[in-house]
């Protein structure tokens, strides 16, 4: 009874203050990567072309995948049952922080039970996990649930492990070592930062149980994380050579990013992240950040790698005195530690939902050693939360289709290509398409791009302006003849022209190229249908239904052409 008086209460809050957060995002429209991994992605649209998807995208994000292919088959491409599952993902997380919090403060025996606010200190750093604005990307943003689930599974593991180490009864610590591996091959399966969990693990270990040697646990330790990594690279499809080739920077248009640059852009990128956990102001979807090229190019690189430094040797000094700060300061490391794999963006907000917890840890169980007066202590957090709180109800508001996104992004990223050519995309969808041209422009001034042009060449179709459309289609198909959504678009210019044979090779050029692309084929049978040809408009509609089998269209036109062949 009196955990449930205590559970309750607090368990309501925190469901509550995230519905004051999140229940406005409910019916926010798809932007940005979700066109791909769900809009437009054939293989979430039928169970049957799932198996296929083991091929289409990387294997270490099929359960995240699989989440939307659930999603779609209870509410198709209604956005709502989307962003429900990922703000109840985000309630999973929150109370694993919770758990595993509470979990550490027990453990460490963190300032003597004569202090009874100090048990409301895992409580406070799974409000601030809650309400924080940085998570705003990683729950609001569909696409990111595969950062939150990963995150899930990885908080799942450690508290799991650690529930293990600390069992006294055989039953209990198999039970819980085996929801440990559990998780963490669910977690890898997910995203690649579990694969920084044997690091995690061994780090607590040195931290949390410093007393204790237990060879036989290390090399049961050593083993599972070979076998942890051995998954992880039968799941990959590439090899490990981006850690020793070069590439462009999707961050700043006109740098290449060679492996040093990468590593010491990091630098920078870790203050930026500490940055937004201490004042989460200016933030935005897509970063303009330039690579550094030196310590001193610019000089915050070299204060990054001191930071870093520092933070380290704190977590050498602190870990016998204060363990939790020092554990917490390493988890920020450790999660961090996954983003020194080169790619192509330097920096993205949804990569703070991990790190956060590290830095909350330490945060507050640093305030419960500094403040001596307890209800002081709870004050200045309840203050920090509710500050939070509205930040992140203003912050999710931009969240609310492409155009406010990317109208906001403009502002802080007036000069990368990604942007402008997304806020030209967002007007020319609601027929402004004059500002769209603009930023298209705008766009392949600072870096020419197939997939702008593209764009470009629809909204000059959209205003009769179609030998100007030809043109960008046709440079588009140059720059990337392998790309078959502006094959289907260019067909859409030849059909107007009455080219019905240039058409039909278009579409027929887009379908060798991606033989689950729906649209291609209903576009084919739409174009047999006008040329009268019934029977081969059945077989592409029946095709495309075959692909999808809840695709409104094809069976609208399935319908059509059936009652024109007098069946």
């Amino acid at each position: 009874m009196d955990k449930i008086k205590y559970y309750l209460p607090r368990c309501s809050l925190l469901v509550l203050l995230g519905l004051l957060i999140y229940a406005q995002t409910f019916h926010f429209d798809f932007v940005f990567d979700d066109y791909i991994f769900v809009v437009t992605n054939p293989f979430i649209k039928n169970f049957n072309n799932f198996p296929v998807m083991w091929h289409a995208f990387s294997m270490t994000r099929l359960v995240g995948m699989g989440s939307f292919a659930l999603n779609y088959y209870f509410n198709q491409l209604e956005p709502q049952g989307y962003h429900i599952f990922n703000f109840v993902v985000h309630l999973f997380a929150v109370g694993l922080v919770w758990a595993l919090a509470d979990l550490l403060f027990k453990m460490v025996k963190w300032l003597p039970a004569k202090e009874p606010l100090i048990k409301n200190m895992p409580f406070m750093i799974a409000l601030l996990f809650l309400v924080h604005p940085c998570q705003t990307q990683a729950v609001t943003y569909i696409t990111q649930r595969f950062e939150s689930m990963a995150t899930v599974f990885y908080l799942g593991t450690m508290y799991f492990y650690l529930r293990a180490r600390l069992s006294t009864r055989g039953k209990h610590m198999i039970l819980f070592f085996g929801l440990a591996g559990f998780f963490s091959v669910l977690g890898i399966m997910t995203k690649e930062v579990v694969l920084t969990i044997p690091v995690m693990i061994l780090a607590s270990e040195w931290i949390l149980f410093p007393a204790k040697d237990n060879k036989r646990l290390y090399a049961v330790l050593v083993i599972g994380s070979i076998l942890l990594y051995l998954l992880f690279r039968k799941l990959i499809h590439t090899n490990l050579n981006c850690f020793f080739d070069s590439s462009p920077s999707e961050s700043h248009d006109g740098d290449y990013l060679t492996p040093a640059r990468y590593l010491l852009t990091q630098l920078r990128v870790f203050l930026t992240f500490l940055r937004l956990l201490v004042f989460p102001i200016n933030q935005r979807l897509d970063y303009d950040y330039p690579a550094s090229t030196g310590f001193f190019h610019p000089p915050l690189t070299l204060v990054g790698l001191l930071v870093m430094g520092f933070m380290i040797w704190l977590i050498i000094n602190l870990r016998r005195r204060l363990p939790l700060i020092s554990f917490g300061m390493a988890w920020m490391l450790i999660t961090f530690s996954i983003n020194l794999a080169p790619r192509s963006n330097v920096i993205f907000e949804h990569k703070l939902y991990l790190i956060s917890f590290g830095f909350f840890l330490s945060v507050v169980a640093g305030l419960s050693v500094l403040v001596k007066n307890r209800m002081t202590l709870l004050k200045m957090l309840f203050c920090i939360i509710t500050v939070l709180t509205i930040v992140s109800i203003q912050r999710n508001k931009v969240w609310a289709n492409e155009l406010t996104l990317w109208e906001d992004n403009i502002k802080t990223s007036p000069n990368k290509a990604r942007v402008n050519a997304s806020l030209g995309r967002s007007y020319g969808s609601i027929g402004r398409y004059d500002e769209a041209i603009y930023y298209f422009t705008r766009a392949i001034a600072i870096r020419p791009d197939n997939i702008t042009y593209e764009n470009r060449g629809i909204i000059y179709s959209n205003k009769g302006q179609n030998d100007k459309a030809l043109e960008d289609l046709s440079t588009s198909i140059t720059m990337d003849p392998n790309y078959p959504t502006t094959y289907i678009k260019r067909s859409w210019i030849y059909q107007t022209q009455h080219s019905n044979g240039a058409a039909l090779d278009d579409l027929a050029h887009a379908i060798s190229l991606n033989p689950y692309f729906v649209d291609a084929y209903i576009e084919r049978g739409m174009l047999w249908m006008a040329m009268g040809l019934y029977p081969e408009a059945l077989k592409d509609f029946n095709k495309a239904q075959a692909i999808e089998p809840k695709n409104s269209a094809a069976a609208r036109y399935k319908s059509y052409c059936l009652t024109k062949m007098g069946r």
